[in-house]
């Protein structure tokens, strides 16, 4: 499908490797320099070492020509993506385009050695290959704890295909989740749940063999990790609502008091007697 319309692009094809690098005139040298890079065994967290396998790997010259190649199935803010059944990963040219042939590489890796996984595992794995984890992304989850309670796995996979501010946050929850599955595994990491992968395409038995924790298990105990882990924004948080409010009513006690000074002095410039009982204009 992606070749036939291609073809009537009139873009051009090199092989460099396992891959092939399908890209228009003004994309050729990025092309096949990505190419060159990706094809080397990489590090995949997990997984035996290397993954090899042929690809096809599409980078067009803009938005424009992107959301062409993708028939617009990609949201507006995406820069990269992968298509597992045709062993495809398009592209746009610019930007971090390292890390986000990384980040595809990744889920087409993925779905070669162990195939379909949950969307929030899916894309946290990714997240994660790809080194997208940062201090940004720790503020983000903080922030996301802030405004609401902290999602199930299943709202993760919903958020994640929703607007840019909303998936950007869901991105860095489903990274936690899968670090903490790392940690889980201690020395190990991910690797006995990729094994546990490979015997079963159900993730919830997989944990099973691997943790001995159910889905739902998992999620709880990543949930209180996280309140753990980033909720100091919440405690910061609360402190500054309540403060915020006290401030509020202090400032409207000094507003009123400083309205009935005000009355006050204006009657005593008009002759007023102020007796301890009241105000009492002159007779």
């Amino acid at each position: 499908m992606f070749l036939a319309a291609l073809a009537f692009q009139g873009p051009a094809l090199a092989r460099v490797g396992r891959v092939t690098a399908v890209f228009w005139p003004e994309t050729e040298s990025i092309a096949i320099e990505l190419a060159e890079w990706v094809d080397p065994a990489a590090q995949w967290p997990g997984l035996n070492d290397p993954q090899r396998f042929p690809f096809r790997l599409i980078v067009t010259p803009d938005q424009r020509t992107f959301d062409s190649v993708t028939a617009g199935r990609i949201p507006g803010w995406g820069a990269g993506a992968t298509f597992p059944a045709s062993s495809t990963i398009i592209l746009v040219a610019g930007g971090n385009i390292h890390q986000v042939l990384r980040h595809e590489m990744a889920h087409l890796t993925l779905r070669n050695a162990v195939g379909r996984v949950p969307l929030w595992f899916d894309e946290g794995y990714a997240s994660r290959v790809a080194g997208e984890w940062n201090r940004l992304e720790a503020l983000r989850v903080n922030w996301a704890m802030v405004r609401g309670r902290v999602p199930s796995l299943f709202q993760l996979n919903r958020h994640l295909r929703s607007g840019a501010a909303s998936a950007r946050a869901s991105y860095a929850l489903a990274t936690t989740a899968v670090l903490y599955l790392e940690r889980l595994g201690r020395k190990r990491g991910l690797r006995p749940l990729m094994r546990a992968l490979e015997l079963t395409p159900d993730f919830d038995q997989a944990l099973r063999r691997t943790y001995g924790l159910t889905l739902d298990q998992f999620e709880g105990r990543w949930q209180r990790e996280l309140r753990g882990r980033y909720g100091w924004l919440l405690l910061v948080t609360s402190f500054s609502v309540f403060w915020s409010v006290v401030a509020g009513l202090l400032l409207a006690l000094w507003a009123r008091r400083r309205r009935r000074d005000r009355i006050r002095r204006a009657g005593l410039d008009d002759g007023w007697v102020v007796f301890d009982g009241g105000e009492y204009p002159p007779s």
